[in-house]
C-alpha cells in the first residue's frame, strides 16, 4: 500500500480531513482522547469539529455531564462521552490494575485501604456533589489515610477503575486544567453496555484510527496482542485488509469506514496542513509511529524519552517540525491554526 494512501486514510479516520459536525460527534467517533494534558485533549477534540467550538463551549460539555475524563485505558487519562466511560474502564480494568500491582504494594495500598477510601470519598461526594482532588485528599487525611508520595493519586485511580468516580465538571474559577471528581452513578445519566466490550474496543479503535495493526490496537487499549486477535475473530467480516506496515504486520480498517472509503477512492485526497497538540491520537495512538515521523523527528517530538510528547506541524500527513509558541506562521491558514491552539492552551 502506498504510504500516501495510508496517511490519507488515517487522517480521514482521525477526522483530520473532514471533521465531525460537533465536538460530541467527534468524541463519539474517536472513542477516547489521550488527555493527561487536559488543555491538549480539549484542543484535539475541538479541532476535529466543524462547529469550531471555543474552549468555553467544550468546557460546558463537561459541566453538563456529556463528556468526562477518566483513566479508561493503560492507566492513562482519556476524554470520552460520559456513556462510554464505565464499560471501557471495566473492559480494561484487570490489565491496568495488574500493571499497577507493584506500585500499590510499594505504597502499602491494599484492598482494605481501597474499601475505606471508597467509603470516605463516596460520603464526601454524596454530601457535596463534586470535589477537587485537593478536597478529596483532605477528606482522606482527616480520616487517617495518608495521601503523600502519590498515595492519594493511586487511590483515586483505583476508585476510577472500580467505577466509583470520574472527573466531570469544571469549576467556574478554573483557568486551564482544574476539574472536579463526581460519583459515576450520580453524574452519568445513561451507560452503554456492549455485548462484547473487547470486540467493541477494537471495532471503534479501527473505525477512528485505521489503517492500524492489531499490535497498534493492543498498545492503545493496554491489552495483549492475543486478546486483540481474539477480538478480531469476533468482528469477522467487519474487518477489511489495508496492506501492511514496513514490518509486514497487516493494516486493518472497518468496512465502510472513512478510512476504507478513502482507500477505495479513485484519486487520493489532498492532505491539509494541521497543528497537532501534545499527545495527539494521530501520533500517540499507535505502537508503531514511523509512518508519521522519521527517527530524527520522533526524537524531537519525544525529547529524551521523558514521556512528554510535544506539539508539531503536520504536513502531507507527516510530522514536519515542532510548534513554536513565539512564532506564528506567515500563511493565513497556518496563522489561524496557531491562534486556535493558543486559545486552548492559554489560561485566561
Amino acid at each position: 500500500m502506498d504510504s500516501t494512501r495510508t496517511l490519507a486514510a488515517r487522517m480521514a479516520s482521525q477526522l483530520l480531513l473532514e471533521p465531525a459536525e460537533s465536538v460530541l460527534q467527534a468524541a463519539e467517533h474517536m472513542l477516547a482522547f489521550q488527555s493527561q494534558d487536559f488543555a491538549a485533549g480539549r484542543y484535539a477534540l475541538a479541532q476535529r469539529s466543524a462547529a469550531q467550538e471555543s474552549r468555553q463551549q467544550v468546557d460546558a460539555l463537561f459541566s453538563e455531564g456529556r463528556l468526562v475524563r477518566s483513566w479508561t485505558m493503560r492507566g492513562t487519562l482519556h476524554i470520552c462521552l460520559a456513556e462510554d466511560a464505565r464499560w471501557m474502564t471495566r473492559a480494561t480494568r484487570e490489565r491496568t490494575l495488574r500493571s499497577s500491582a507493584t506500585r500499590m504494594r510499594g505504597l502499602q495500598i491494599g484492598t482494605q485501604d481501597i474499601d475505606q477510601a471508597a467509603g470516605i470519598i463516596s460520603a464526601h461526594l454524596q454530601e457535596h456533589g463534586q470535589a477537587s482532588r485537593t478536597a478529596l485528599f483532605k477528606a482522606l487525611n482527616q480520616n487517617g489515610m495518608e495521601t503523600g508520595q502519590q498515595r492519594g493519586l493511586v487511590i483515586l485511580q483505583v476508585l476510577v477503575l472500580d467505577g466509583l468516580i470520574c472527573q466531570g465538571p469544571i469549576p467556574q474559577d478554573a483557568k486551564l486544567i482544574a476539574q472536579d471528581f463526581v460519583l459515576v452513578d450520580e453524574w452519568i445519566a445513561s451507560h452503554r453496555e456492549p455485548e462484547d466490550p473487547l470486540a467493541q474496543l477494537l471495532r471503534r479503535y479501527l473505525h477512528s484510527h485505521g489503517p492500524a495493526t492489531l499490535r497498534d490496537a493492543a498498545w492503545y487499549t493496554g491489552q495483549t496482542l492475543t486478546t486483540m486477535r481474539t477480538a478480531a475473530e469476533a468482528l469477522g467480516g467487519l474487518l477489511s485488509s489495508a496492506g501492511s506496515d514496513e514490518r509486514g504486520e497487516g493494516y486493518w480498517v472497518i468496512a465502510g469506514s472513512r478510512a476504507h472509503r478513502e482507500l477505495e477512492a479513485m484519486e487520493p485526497t489532498g492532505l491539509p496542513l494541521r497543528l497537532l497538540g501534545p499527545f495527539d491520537e494521530y501520533y500517540l495512538g499507535y505502537a508503531n509511529r514511523t509512518l508519521v515521523a522519521d527517527e530524527q523527528m520522533a526524537a524531537q517530538i519525544l525529547p529524551g524519552k521523558n514521556g512528554m510528547f510535544l506539539p508539531f506541524w503536520l504536513e502531507q500527513g507527516r510530522a514536519s517540525k515542532l510548534w513554536n509558541a513565539e512564532t506564528a506562521p506567515t500563511g493565513k491558514i497556518g496563522a489561524a491554526l496557531h491562534q486556535r491552539y493558543l486559545d486552548f492552551k492559554t489560561a485566561r
